[in-house]
């Protein structure tokens, strides 16, 4: 590192929200309790309304090529604005679904101060996770040299099958993209979508020189995990050998690389600190403390519980919502591998990982949820009744729903699957959040 050290300043999401006032669905009566909440000593001042359906995307690229969606009956990959994390989308759309009111959040008697609990998730789930990441993408970069150098049917799998590998940790590490995964663009540069599809297709008709100079002029949509998988497994998950040029052959080795450095950088940047900044953990479990991106450790306790907020919108309103409303397969993020049913589940195992340090079943002894329980057990209990209601609902859409989604008889699995992902999000945003929020 060159020159002076650089803070922090500013990179943590630690502005502290207002609890939501989201009205919370019941769960399935199989999978979870639909009791009121027994804390309540005055009533929820929100009268009962449908949930709402955010469809606000997120950063990076191009959002498609600004194709207008055809009306609902005909399916087909149909580019849209918007959509995913490529731009900004339209006006929220109403669930039908009916809802209840529970009672206000518990209060803590004292503010959140275990800084234990953070320093367990740093390194008990944070390191290991990008850890894995960074191992998958050098093996997905390899596997990518190899199949350049021999484009075989064999090798072709190869490298098929590293980069739905590199998915998993990717994906299951969503609910914390926050730190220098937002701040210094990494999460953009490695899994920005929609893929913009045009401009990919110039790159491969042009003359220009594919250097590591040409990559610096490329947009987070031109590269990263979508567009290998585009260059990989085609429009609809049909690419033949035969199909590979020497110029895609090419293109993937300078966007395996990027995408290899990339990852190695995230973990770098949490584990050891980069391009002059210090190491993020350290931060991170010094909140309010010696921390210049949190100034208390309710700040960084609120990071922790917005990432699970934020993961549990896209899945719900943007990753199923939107492509469901459209009826439209571009709007799943993982549509040319036939693989986005994968990167549900990764994103709720993300909750996972994030809620219990650990699992459901073997939580970490310093974890968000052990610090809930402290303070109401049965709150606790809840939780994971939602959350295991949410996974049986999404492991309950038939797949790979990229051909399915259109299909009228998967319909209701993926609309219950939605709203029991956006039910999920209310818990946390009226029952977690206030309890590590100042």
């Amino acid at each position: 590192m060159n020159g002076r050290m650089k803070l922090w300043v500013g990179v943590g999401a630690f502005v502290i929200t207002q609890a939501s006032t989201q009205a919370i669905a019941d769960p399935t009566p199989e999978s979870a309790s639909t009791g009121d909440r027994p804390i309540a000593t005055q009533p929820h001042p929100v009268a009962p309304a449908p949930l709402s359906v955010a469809q606000a995307g997120g950063e990076g690229g191009e959002g498609g090529e600004g194709i207008a969606p055809q009306s609902v009956g005909f399916c087909a990959a149909i580019a849209v604005e918007g959509g995913g994390e490529g731009g900004e989308s339209g006006a929220a759309q109403p669930v039908s679904s009916p809802v209840r009111v529970y009672g206000a959040a518990t209060v803590p008697a004292l503010p959140f101060g275990d800084r234990q609990v953070l320093t367990s998730f740093v390194d008990t789930v944070l390191l290991p996770t990008y850890g894995e990441l960074n191992r998958a993408a050098q093996r997905l970069h390899r596997a990518i040299a190899q199949f350049a150098a021999r484009p075989t049917q064999a090798n072709l799998q190869a490298t098929r099958q590293a980069w739905l590998a590199a998915r998993l940790p990717w994906e299951s590490s969503e609910a914390f993209a926050f730190g220098p995964a937002a701040s210094l663009g990494y999460d953009a540069g490695l899994d920005d979508w929609p893929v913009n599809e045009v401009d990919v297709l110039a790159i491969l008709q042009s003359q220009d020189a594919l250097t590591p100079e040409y990559l610096e002029t490329l947009q987070t949509s031109q590269k990263g995990f979508h567009t290998i998988e585009f260059l990989l497994f085609g429009r609809n998950n049909d690419k033949r050998l035969t199909d590979f040029t020497p110029r895609e052959l090419e293109y993937l080795q300078l966007i395996g690389a990027d995408f290899a450095a990339t990852a190695e950088n995230l973990l770098a940047s949490w584990a050891e600190g980069v391009e002059g900044y210090p190491a993020y953990r350290k931060e991170f479990v010094e909140a309010g403390d010696r921390s210049t991106a949190y100034p208390t450790p309710q700040a960084a306790a609120t990071e922790l519980v917005q990432g699970i907020i934020d993961i549990l919108d896209e899945l719900g309103a943007v990753k199923i919502g939107e492509a469901l409303d459209a009826q439209n397969p571009f709007l799943l993020e993982s549509r040319f591998s036939h693989s986005s049913l994968q990167d549900f589940y990764q994103n709720l195992r993300s909750v996972e990982l994030t809620y219990f340090a650990g699992s459901a079943s073997r939580p970490g002894r310093h974890s968000l949820s052990r610090y809930v329980a402290s303070i109401d057990p049965s709150l606790d209990t809840q939780v994971r009744q939602y959350l295991l209601a949410a996974e049986s609902a999404v492991k309950a859409i038939p797949g790979p729903i990229e051909t399915t989604l259109c299909d009228p008889a998967a319909k209701p699995q993926i609309a219950a699957a939605r709203d029991s992902l956006l039910t999920l999000r209310g818990v946390f945003e009226q029952w977690i959040m206030p309890l590590v929020q100042e």
